[in-house]
């Protein structure tokens, strides 16, 4: 089993939240640190190669080298504090609550998703998980559309997550279908943005390029004529972490035009990489996001060269 099969397994989960609820902070991300320069020298792994793509594309493909190493080893430390931060976190609601900041944007965000149907897309950018189960004891109702097939590790997630106000549904196509009655309904649904698919049928531009992301939520919104929001949960010089929301945006034209599909899920991510590029390192996506694209090698590196697919 490699290292993120591990980490994403029950037994690897368990292991991240008994370190981290036995350890102070300090001690806590000096783990996350040395973590992060270990896994970032198995320059071969899967997360890491992936990683490095999505950096580099993200920079506009302008990192090469020592700064691209660089920021591969950031990233993964960043990773590293985000799960740090909830798991140290006791199962006490209003402890997870007291690590967001609770201003005019998250309360503007509780007040628009309460009024008609809303489909929101997160980035996995800062500690989004984090800040999801801070919007659900604050009250806020959605349906979450996570990842089909979920491991022992996500379905732990996932309890706890429940715990916390979210319906969430692994996607299967009974999860659709109760997705689009809770829209009809005049409620909000939440998946992601970023997190790739294996087999993608298309491929909006993100960064640039075409990219294996969901066109779902797109197609959810305009079968229910309901506004998308891009949301993000950037950790800050404190600390503490701060919901990021779009306004809502109208998909136009017909879900049956694939070209109205494509254009409408662009118009979201070119929102999602505006939150991106504010704060690179915090983008926690450790998939490849664009499979037929390579970052370039280091110098010090065996060999490869780029590769646009």
């Amino acid at each position: 089993m490699d290292f993120q099969s591990f980490s994403n397994s029950r037994l690897g989960i368990g292991l991240a939240l008994a370190v981290s609820r036995a350890t102070p902070p300090a001690l806590g991300y000096r783990i996350a640190r040395a973590g992060a320069r270990r896994l970032a020298a198995e320059s071969d792994a899967p997360m890491v190669r992936a990683i490095r793509t999505n950096q580099w594309m993200a920079s506009g493909r302008t990192l090469e080298g020592a700064a691209l190493d660089e920021a591969v080893r950031s990233t993964l430390e960043m990773s590293g504090r985000f799960l740090y931060d909830i798991y140290h976190l006791p199962k006490d609601p209003q402890a997870l609550l007291s690590r967001v900041v609770v201003n005019e944007t998250f309360e503007r965000f509780l007040a628009e998703t309460s009024r008609g149907p809303h489909v929101v897309v997160g980035v996995h950018l800062g500690n989004f998980d984090l800040v999801g189960q801070a919007l659900g004891i604050s009250g806020w109702r959605a349906q979450v559309l996570s990842v089909a097939e979920p491991n022992g590790g996500y379905q732990w997630q996932n309890e706890m997550r429940k715990r916390n106000g979210l319906e969430m549904t692994p996607v299967t196509i009974e999860s659709l279908k109760r997705a689009a009655r809770r829209l009809s309904d005049g409620g909000t649904v939440l998946t992601g943005i970023d997190r790739p698919l294996p087999e993608a049928e298309l491929r909006p531009r993100f960064f640039g390029a075409p990219a294996n992301v969901p066109v779902l939520h797109v197609r959810l919104a305009m079968r229910a004529q309901a506004p998308v929001i891009v949301i993000s949960a950037l950790r800050r010089e404190d600390g503490l972490y701060e919901l990021q929301a779009s306004d809502p945006m109208t998909m136009t034209g017909s879900v049956k035009n694939p070209d109205d599909v494509l254009r409408n899920a662009e118009t979201a991510l070119a929102v999602a990489e505006e939150l991106i590029t504010r704060t690179p390192r915090q983008w926690a996506m450790p998939h490849a996001v664009w499979p037929d694209i390579q970052a370039p090698w280091a110098a010090h590196d065996s060999g490869g060269t780029p590769n646009d697919g």
